[in-house]
């Protein structure tokens, strides 16, 4: 038996009755949430309206990520610094309205280059005093977060500078601002994504990455898990009658396919010491860009394209969910394929099916259709910006 004094055991008693009421304590006053590591919104305090804010309507919305993509030579780096202009003059791209403020253009890549771009710009349209900085430097951004901090940095000394918040960054191109990390790693990419959203969350502004796809030209290289990091991803193609297309192919919450088409315009920025003119390149947009490729189709795919155009007129719905254009009806891939059937009656069922794909592939590709998921509509059914 082990006997203790009266003194120690009021002591364990003391301690006891202690213990008890800090536990009472614990769950009836809890402690309190580190709210400034999260962001937190009850269901309640929502907004009833909340549209969706957009610095180029219909293409880029405010504080989200992109990627641009294409294959060399197909003019992506040239259409981002024509957008980078309108946005930082105010003026409308393409017929859209655009929200001004100052754009960082990051010319990890070739930055005399793009300022001869710009200069071309400045003379086409006859534009000055517009909030756009070219930043130029090594940078890497899986390294660590200094880099994208320190962009964080140079944007907001440039706020004060020109007196406009920040509501576009430009990073030309991702390869060159990848520092040595491996692109078809995971690891290294995450590092990447973790970066742009230091820039994102420092700025509050929109950031877009010009890549480069893989030759096949069908999404941009590397690892997958920038897919699944950026709110939309956009592709450059050069088209076979020596114009470009600037599409949507992927977005959470915005339409996708054909944005615009354009063409490009030499300017002259120069002379050189032999008296040779030096030009750089200005986006012109092309007016009507389907006319001729609807009259190039010739065959089944001419046949294809007014299926789907008989086919819409007659049943065609309008669609629901934000991931159509304005203006347009929509039919399903069945009902389409099945006017396409009945205007090849002779065509063996197996080669009509191929003959199908084939031309939907065709008339897709050449953004003359539009798709999302099982819906096909006409591009040119599609509201203007400025129409809507």
């Amino acid at each position: 038996m082990i006997v203790i004094s009266l003194k120690e055991a009021r002591q364990r008693q003391d301690k006891l009755a202690g213990e008890l009421r800090q536990k009472a304590a614990d769950i009836l006053n809890p402690p309190a949430v580190a709210t400034d590591r999260f962001k937190l919104t009850w269901f309640d305090d929502i907004a009833d309206s909340a549209p969706k804010e957009t610095i180029i309507k219909g293409v880029f919305g405010v504080h989200e990520f992109t990627t641009v993509s294409g294959l060399p030579g197909t003019g992506k780096s040239v259409i981002l610094t024509d957008m980078a202009c309108h946005v930082a003059a105010g003026m409308e791209w393409h017929g859209r309205r655009v929200k001004q403020g100052l754009v960082v253009y990051v010319a990890a890549e070739r930055k005399t280059l793009t300022e001869r771009r710009l200069l071309a710009f400045r003379k086409k349209h006859g534009v000055s005093k517009i909030p756009l900085l070219v930043l130029g430097g090594a940078i890497d951004l899986t390294r660590d977060t200094a880099d994208a901090s320190a962009i964080v940095a140079a944007v907001k000394q440039a706020e004060s500078v020109c007196g406009m918040p920040c509501v576009w960054i430009v990073l030309d191109t991702l390869t060159r601002t990848f520092g040595a990390g491996d692109q078809n790693a995971s690891k290294d990419m995450i590092r990447y994504v973790k970066s742009c959203d230091v820039i994102m969350d420092g700025t509050g502004a929109h950031v877009s990455a010009v890549h480069h796809t893989a030759w096949s030209g069908e999404r941009g290289k590397g690892a997958i898990d920038l897919d699944g990091a950026v709110d939309a991803s956009f592709m450059v193609e050069k088209r076979s009658d020596g114009t470009y297309a600037f599409l949507c192919d992927g977005a959470n919450d915005g339409p996708e396919g054909l944005v615009t088409r354009f063409i490009m315009e030499s300017v002259e920025v120069g002379v050189d010491e032999d008296g040779e003119p030096t030009s750089a390149p200005v986006v012109m947009r092309h007016n009507n860009p389907a006319e001729g490729l609807i009259a190039s189709l010739k065959g089944n795919a001419a046949k294809a394209l007014q299926s789907l155009r008989d086919t819409i007129r007659a049943i065609g719905v309008i669609p629901e969910g934000t991931h159509f254009p304005g203006g347009v009806r929509v039919v399903t891939e069945d009902q389409w394929r099945q006017a396409f059937y009945n205007a090849v009656p002779d065509m063996k069922p197996d080669s009509r099916k191929k003959a199908f794909w084939r031309c939907r592939d065709q008339i897709v590709g050449e953004s003359l259709a539009g798709q999302a998921g099982q819906w096909f509509w006409l591009t040119s059914d599609v509201s203007r910006p400025d129409e809507t």
